[in-house]
């Protein structure tokens, strides 16, 4: 089937150096087996149509190569549908509200345990503080109630999900995590990091066929705010077999019933809690970064990307691993969660595999970690294997031009600034934060960088991101601050929309046929409702989708 495109502005330009040119767009193109053939003018592409061709009029709307997410978890966001939603909640009481809510509409028996999530306290307007066990014993008594904090780094429990895991009146010391306890020393159900493994262990995993559902759900959320690809951590290590025949079950389905291009590509990080013995199993199941795990008429849909490691927590839930102690909670600088010489040993095991890893780091001591050992496996201009780090929040500039020199991915999430923002001076002090969440910096010194949502842990919508990173101004608040937070990190447009694009099609290894829209790649397209190159800056949040193409097939239309 050939189709042509026509009538739209479609860009086209992958421009590092954040200079929007006229040459970047085109009016029209052709699509022939699922690929771009031909860019030109809209005139001249009608007028060499072969008979049968199908042609789709954009009607002036700006056509983009789709969005591709470089890090979220996408098994998360579609569980999402039966939790405690906490995003937004202003109060202690409102989350309560919610929680009781949630178990009249569902009536889930006595004994079943009640998840919530998107819960963040910098946010509440009364009483800024974390949940605790009498909070949530007021949700619910029968039933075990775990919600977890936005940024899924700390957990807030009632006494009977404490009680169940034997938690109830004493804790043990955890390496890598924290049990709150009261002046008694009697946990208070807010547990952080490694700690709350003690909990969500003794959660039911959902089956098979609910994981099915829950994918599906996201996947199509995904396609509907123009994601096309994306990179998402679901596995943790002993599920990821279970995990890699569901998504390909998604897919051969979607092709059998001639929808093959149902759902968005995806490339799977695989979180493994630094065993080595999971990195073994991962390796001989085709752990090489961009191998095909499932592939169709329409390509590669399903490719092993990193292993995922984690080194440090959160700036919201103080577990980000800073230099020097937090300035509103000095007693702390947060903590690693992964011991220096077990990071670098298996980083070290990793390139020897030639398996690429990426590493969660947000605080500066985490930041200093994780460069240093993967500076041990690359060298100057040298990173074949593309290892990188996820999130890179609290830097310094010394190590962003570490990162460059070695060409360390960045793979960062935009949008966390929305609720950052107004914590970030507070945690850090001004001189600290004014380098921080540096994407203009990272863009000038020629950093792989990279855009992502890290949903549900923020908004999944990309048009989103894309406001924050060119305005760094929050639209909720009349774009506030005025002339954005920390100016000098803001980027172009055109370098947003590439990050969002071209740069996470290289950080999954599909750069020669994701992410843009040129001749030989793949009609992996979304379009937009107005040109968001001619909007003023604080316009672009109000963009949306109005159709999302895998292959030149529509596979989401408004």
């Amino acid at each position: 089937m050939t189709r042509v495109i026509y009538n739209g502005k479609i860009y086209h330009g992958v421009n590092r150096q954040g200079v929007n040119r006229q040459g970047d767009f085109c009016q029209a193109l052709r699509i022939e087996g699922g690929r771009i053939r031909a860019l030109g003018d809209s005139e001249e592409l009608l007028a060499a149509l072969p008979a049968g061709a199908e042609t789709i009029d954009a009607a002036g709307a700006l056509v983009l190569p789709g969005f591709h997410d470089s890090h979220l978890h996408l098994h998360w966001l579609g569980r999402y549908a039966g939790m405690v939603d906490g995003t937004g909640a202003d109060s202690v009481e409102d989350l309560i509200r919610r929680g009781r809510a949630l178990i009249a509409r569902d009536k889930p028996l006595p004994g079943t345990y009640v998840q919530g999530g998107g819960v963040n306290p910098d946010l509440f307007t009364a009483e800024k503080r974390d949940l605790n066990r009498e909070d949530l014993d007021r949700v619910s008594s029968e039933h075990p109630v775990i919600m977890s904090r936005h940024c899924g780094h700390t957990i807030y429990c009632n006494s009977l999900a404490l009680r169940m895991a034997g938690l109830a009146e004493h804790a043990p010391d955890v390496e890598g995590g924290t049990i709150e306890k009261d002046g008694a020393g009697r946990p208070t159900g807010v547990l952080r990091e490694n700690a709350a493994g003690l909990i969500r262990r003794l959660v039911p995993e959902p089956t098979r066929a609910q994981m099915r559902e829950n994918l599906k759900r996201a996947m199509t959320t995904a396609l509907s705010l123009g994601i096309t690809a994306l990179g998402t951590n679901d596995s943790q290590g002993p599920d990821y077999d279970e995990v890699t025949e569901v998504y390909r079950s998604i897919y051969a389905e979607a092709e059998n019933g001639g929808r093959g291009a149902g759902f968005p590509r995806v490339s799977l990080q695989c979180g493994i809690s630094a065993d080595e013995a999971w990195l073994d199993h991962v390796k001989e199941r085709g752990g090489l970064p961009g191998t095909a795990l499932w592939e169709g008429e329409r390509g590669v849909f399903l490719r092993m990307g990193s292993v995922k490691l984690f080194m440090d927590g959160t700036l919201g839930g103080q577990t980000a691993w800073m230099t020097e102690p937090y300035r509103d909670k000095p007693e702390t600088r947060g903590f690693p969660v992964l011991e220096e010489e077990q990071l670098r040993a298996f980083v070290r095991r990793a390139a020897s595999y030639n398996m690429q890893v990426i590493v969660h780091a947000i605080g500066d001591a985490a930041m200093e970690a994780v460069i240093s050992a993967l500076e041990e496996v690359t060298g100057p201009g040298a990173n074949p294997l593309r290892h990188g780090i996820v999130h890179c929040q609290i830097t310094r500039r010394a190590q962003l031009e570490r990162m460059a020199r070695n060409q360390l991915l960045a793979l960062v999430q935009p949008v966390f600034l929305a609720d950052d923002m107004c914590i970030l001076e507070s945690r850090v002090g001004p001189g600290l934060a004014s380098g921080s969440y540096a994407w203009g910096t990272m863009e000038r010194l020629g950093l792989p960088v990279s855009y992502g949502t890290d949903a549900p842990v923020s908004d999944l919508n990309p048009l989103l991101g894309i406001s924050w990173a060119v305005t760094r101004q929050d639209p909720r608040r009349g774009f506030y601050p005025p002339g954005g937070f920390c100016p000098a990190e803001r980027v172009d447009l055109a370098a947003a929309v590439d990050a969002y694009t071209a740069a996470s099609a290289y950080a999954a290894f599909a750069e020669r046929e994701l992410g843009r829209a040129a001749p030989g790649f793949w009609a992996d397209l979304c379009f937009i409702d107005r040109d968001i190159f001619s909007l003023p800056p604080g316009e672009i949040h109000r963009a949306q989708v109005i159709r999302t193409m895998i292959a030149g097939d529509t596979v989401w239309e408004a």
